[in-house]
């Protein structure tokens, strides 16, 4: 029975998982770096999106109330806003709101409260932004009286109550019955830094 010759040791298989373990690490790492920077660049980019799209007034540039004047009232219409409150890491306070959802009638002005604490041990500033689902709703919402109008500085343990004054125009469209509208207070000055670093 003839002898059969071993064949050459497989350093090709060998090379070939190691060249895909670099991929992958490779591949990881740039997960990780693009992570950090998409975190690093959220605030411009909301910024830039919302200079942009502008969905019904940017609330991160200072804006001014609407005017409520003949606005017809719908009786017969009742839409649910439901609210969400949240805080960039940077600024230390807690911040909510009283109420977390309201149901009125189209055109109607409604009164909702939110509240913001100071939970760190200097006096800090915060700017609040807003966005609004479903988009097509954004247009329709008008404010009288709003805390995102301006920048909100808060000493050491500060607490504060903030009205938001708001309704949604007749001109909404008949489908949209749910929104929510959701803001996040981002550190004013941390902001301001960062912003003057890009520019320069």
């Amino acid at each position: 029975m003839p002898q059969q010759t071993p064949g050459p040791p497989s350093y090709r298989m060998d090379s070939d998982v190691g060249e895909q373990n670099a991929r992958v690490g490779k591949i990881a790492i740039g997960v990780i770096v693009g992570m950090f920077l998409f975190g690093f660049a959220s605030i411009p980019l909301y910024r830039w999106v919302c200079a942009q799209t502008d969905p019904g007034g940017s609330s991160w540039y200072i804006g001014e109330p609407d005017v409520y004047e003949n606005v017809e009232v719908d009786d017969d219409r009742d839409i649910r806003v439901r609210f969400n409150t949240n805080v960039e890491r940077q600024l230390p306070w807690e911040f909510g709101v009283d109420d977390n959802h309201v149901d009125i009638h189209v055109g109607a002005k409604e009164v909702v409260t939110f509240n913001a604490t100071n939970v760190g041990s200097n006096a800090v500033t915060g700017k609040a932004v807003y966005d609004i689902s479903p988009p097509e709703a954004a247009p329709h919402f008008k404010k009288l009286e709003c805390f995102c109008f301006i920048e909100q500085t808060l000493d050491a343990s500060q607490s504060l109550d903030m009205p938001l004054v708001f309704w949604f125009d007749p001109e909404l469209p008949d489908h949209v019955e749910n929104i929510t509208l959701g803001y996040t207070f981002f550190n004013a000055e941390s902001s301001r830094a960062r912003a003057a670093v890009e520019d320069f």
